[in-house]
């Protein structure tokens, strides 16, 4: 649940998701709509929604984070021995400048495996919508690390 809070959120290692866990508990605790299946991918679903609560709350309040920067470490986008690879910190970059329901899409689908069919449930999408969400969301990823220069270059 703390990964897929925080996948979605886009915000590694702060406290927000810490918060849309705690609420994500509180929702399954008081719902009335217990799961029929895996009770895992059920709050992994919950934590999903209050993450993207949480980033609408954020938008209407205006409140905007400060980039982290830190110029002591090596800039995931520097050229290593292991050449035609990502790095996580890279992806993390680039999965920021998606959209929260971009983000959610892709966290679901390509992250975590679920089935488009299953993200568009939790989601509260259809499966066409999911389907082209995920595919032009894959496409901008690409995009801005292409064109960004996050992209390490291949070893021949």
């Amino acid at each position: 649940m703390m990964r897929t809070a925080w996948r979605v959120l886009g915000n590694y290692g702060s406290r927000d998701a810490d918060d849309v866990l705690q609420d994500a508990f509180i929702a399954a605790l008081t719902t009335d709509a217990l799961p029929s299946g895996d009770v895992g991918a059920w709050l992994r679903a919950i934590a999903a929604r209050k993450a993207l609560d949480e980033l609408r709350r954020k938008g209407r309040r205006l409140e905007q984070s400060l980039p982290e920067t830190d110029s002591e470490g090596p800039h995931p986008a520097a050229p290593d021995e292991l050449g035609g690879h990502l790095d996580v910190l890279t992806v993390r970059r680039a999965m920021a400048t998606l959209s929260p329901i971009d983000r959610a899409v892709l966290t679901l689908v390509d992250l975590e495996g679920w089935p488009m069919a299953e993200a568009a449930k939790m989601l509260g999408l259809t499966y066409v919508a999911i389907k082209l969400r995920a595919s032009r969301a894959r496409r901008k990823l690409a995009g801005v690390i292409r064109e960004g220069g996050l992209a390490r270059p291949t070893s021949s």
